[in-house]
């Protein structure tokens, strides 16, 4: 029998000016869920994966409160439980159901009119509804490639949210064999372009997570205490974000590709590559603190430093 754990992870989406263009994620906060089996177990309240989101948002809008944050969050993310509850200072882009019911601003209120106030507008089309209709036809780099797609945007307001405006973006991709897919963004005055492109930066959480766990061993860890749990696995996502950093700021200076004939269209570090150099260097410094002296020290060293190469 096996046990999982299941974590929510805020990170922080970056460009750094070593590789531009792209964009990483850097986990800095971490919340683990627990089931409410398990939640009554250990005497804590219960809350769900988007209220553990949530709270980690209100941490980070807190502690800079005159600065606007942004989350991209998947469909998981991105119901009324999140958007109901976003931190004044914090924005949202997720995605949305094709069938979503989509309302237009409600009607300003005449004096004297009886009866309780209208909390929705007129009904709009669904996201799939307004492919039938006329779009545009767009062109856009996302995962690094070219993708032809026809889209149709929209102001609209969602059934469970009517007052907070959204931009509701629909798409049909022509290329790349995906399925029609819709996004909003509670910034409502964005393009259908900025939407589609901030949602396309979600991905950067997911290379993350598998470069955590393939390189820094986030899926590997085995505690039988809570605080042993709780520290082990964030750990190794907090190094991930370090080791990125420090190369964003030096390594990337020193990393030396290795030359694989079978491999000639790689242009880029991958993380494995990046903890290779840290690793690299890390051992060139203890090398060169050797006393080594005389003839063929010089050849040791290399040596040791090219064998190590290979190693990593």
């Amino acid at each position: 029998m096996n046990w999982g754990h299941s974590w929510v992870v805020l990170g922080v989406i970056v460009e750094l000016p070593f590789r531009p263009g792209h964009y990483y994620c850097l986990p800095v906060l971490f919340r683990l869920y627990l089931n409410k089996a398990k939640a009554n177990q250990h005497r804590r309240v219960y809350r769900t994966r988007p209220e553990l989101a949530v709270q980690m948002l209100d941490t980070l809008c807190s502690h800079r409160k005159n600065r606007r944050f942004h989350a991209v969050a998947d469909s998981a993310y991105g119901g009324q439980s999140v958007l109901n509850n976003l931190p004044p200072n914090c924005d949202l882009t997720s995605r949305l159901l094709m069938d979503a019911r989509l309302y237009e601003a409600p009607p300003v209120r005449r004096p004297g009119t009886n009866g309780r106030p209208r909390k929705r507008g007129n009904l709009l089309p669904t996201p799939a509804a307004m492919l039938e209709g006329r779009c545009r036809r767009l062109s856009f780099k996302i995962y690094g490639r070219t993708d032809t797609a026809r889209v149709a945007h929209v102001e609209a307001r969602v059934h469970s949210v009517p007052d907070r405006p959204l931009r509701v973006v629909a798409v049909e991709p022509l290329t790349g064999g995906r399925k029609p897919q819709a996004f909003y963004s509670t910034r409502d005055e964005a393009t259908a372009e900025q939407v589609i492109a901030w949602y396309a930066q979600r991905w950067s959480i997911e290379v993350a997570f598998h470069d955590s766990k393939q390189q820094l061993g986030f899926e590997e860890p085995q505690g039988w205490s809570r605080r042993s749990v709780e520290r082990t696995a964030p750990v190794a996502m907090l190094l991930y974000s370090l080791v990125v950093l420090w190369f964003a700021r030096a390594g990337h200076r020193q990393y030396q590709p290795l030359t694989c004939p079978w491999y000639t269209s790689k242009a880029d570090a991958s993380f494995a590559d990046m903890l290779g150099t840290l690793r690299r260097q890390t051992v060139r410094q203890k090398v060169l603190s050797l006393a080594l002296n005389g003839p063929g020290s010089r050849k040791v060293k290399q040596l040791l430093e090219h064998t190590l190469a290979i190693a990593v």
